[in-house]
């Protein structure tokens, strides 16, 4: 639904074919990915709760939706690394959404193997799906991304409000600069301490045959709460961008459920 909702602007596939293909097919195929991703995220909504029979139309139908669902996410994550050529921001792409086109994955592999034996290769590939995508936002907050100094900065306007549009007065306005001078130092300050968190958050999660459920929950608390500072520092019509990453607090949500759920004596409270 992020994805559908956000092809109201070009995608990174539409500006790395626009030069070959021409405006009208590129706009073309946005409009008709956009239809399909709506329809896809009702449709697999609808047949996950009827959870038709493994070898029934509806369940190829829910295979062949998660399938493309998947290329997707990863085509996009490519072509918008492709597209912005020198951009080290850009090219942590097909790392930091990488548990977008893994969830979907991880679902085939459910579907395609129904048998016990393959939970722990769908666990691993949820593993290294959320994984990639906190190498990748570690990465960018390490190189201090500008777009995360504003989500830092305009989410503490919301809560402490903005000094700028607060200031009534000469006066007042030369304090609420030296405020919003320290917001940004802020920022700036601790997004290389969140990346180190993120790089020791993933060396922790990808401990062999280890599942510790207080990381996994820990990421999963990070993860929705990254994900919502899109509409804290943007405003709520920055739905899509919520619901875009909501696989980045989800997925490891999901792990601690089950590793909760699992009676083992390597899980590590």
């Amino acid at each position: 639904m992020g994805y559908a909702a956000k092809l109201a602007a070009p995608s990174a596939l539409n500006s790395f074919l626009l030069g070959s293909m021409g405006d009208p097919f590129v706009t073309y195929l946005d409009q008709s990915v956009q239809a399909f991703l709506w329809f896809s995220s009702t449709a697999l909504l609808g047949l996950g709760f009827l959870n038709p029979p493994v070898r029934s139309l509806a369940r190829r139908i829910d295979f062949t939706l998660l399938g493309l669902l998947a290329g997707w996410s990863f085509v996009l994550a490519i072509f918008s690394w492709w597209v912005n050529p020198g951009n080290a921001f850009h090219a942590t792409d097909p790392f930091g959404h990488a548990v977008r086109f893994a969830a979907p994955v991880a679902l085939l592999l459910f579907i395609a193997f129904p048998v016990r034996e393959q939970e722990s290769k769908i666990e691993w590939v949820l593993r290294w799906g959320v994984a990639g995508t906190f190498i990748g936002h570690g990465l960018c907050a390490l190189w201090i991304k500008p777009s995360f100094i504003d989500l830092i900065v305009g989410t503490l306007n919301l809560f402490l409000g903005d000094p700028i549009l607060t200031a009534g007065s000469l006066a007042t306005l030369e304090e609420a600069f030296a405020v919003a001078a320290s917001r940004q130092a802020f920022a700036e300050l601790a997004l290389p301490i969140i990346a180190i968190q993120d790089f020791i958050l993933v060396a922790l999660l990808l401990l062999p045959r280890k599942r510790i459920k207080t990381i996994a929950l820990w990421m999963a608390v990070w993860g929705f709460v990254t994900a919502m500072s899109r509409m804290t520092a943007y405003g709520w019509d920055h739905w899509h961008d919520l619901a875009l990453r909501i696989c980045n607090g989800g997925i490891p949500l999901f792990l601690w459920v089950y590793w909760k759920s699992q009676n083992s004596s390597k899980i590590i409270k």
